[in-house]
C-alpha cells in the first residue's frame, strides 16, 4: 500500500479528493492515528460545482486541517455504509507532518 507524504502548516488546510461511488453505496471513511496535530471534516463542494447527470457519483472531498506540529498518518477507506467492517475497496494513506 503506498503512503502519501504531505506537509502542512498549521492553521492551514489540505484538501483531499477521492472518487466517488455514492450510487453503488459507497462511501469513504477516515481514521486519523495523531488526533492532536490535525483535524479531518468532510466538505461539501457540491454546492460549487457544476451540475451533474442523473446516475454519476460526485467525487468526496475531506479537507485536514493542521491544529498543531507534529505527525500523523490518517487512512481513508472506501465501503458501503452498512459493511463498516467488511474489506475496504479502496485505500489511500496519508504521512502528515504539520510545521508552524
Amino acid at each position: 500500500m503506498e503512503i502519501i507524504p504531505k506537509e502542512l502548516k498549521t492553521g492551514g488546510d489540505l484538501p483531499i479528493i477521492l472518487p466517488g461511488l455514492g450510487t453503488a453505496g459507497f462511501q469513504w471513511f477516515f481514521k486519523v492515528d495523531n488526533e492532536h496535530c490535525v483535524e479531518v471534516k468532510p466538505y461539501d463542494y457540491t454546492v460549487d460545482s457544476m451540475r451533474r447527470d442523473a446516475g454519476t457519483s460526485n467525487d468526496e472531498v475531506f479537507l485536514i486541517t493542521g491544529i498543531s506540529p507534529g505527525r500523523t498518518t490518517v487512512t481513508f477507506e472506501q465501503r458501503r455504509v452498512w459493511e463498516k467492517d467488511g474489506q475496504a475497496i479502496n485505500t489511500k494513506v496519508f504521512d502528515v507532518t504539520v510545521v508552524e
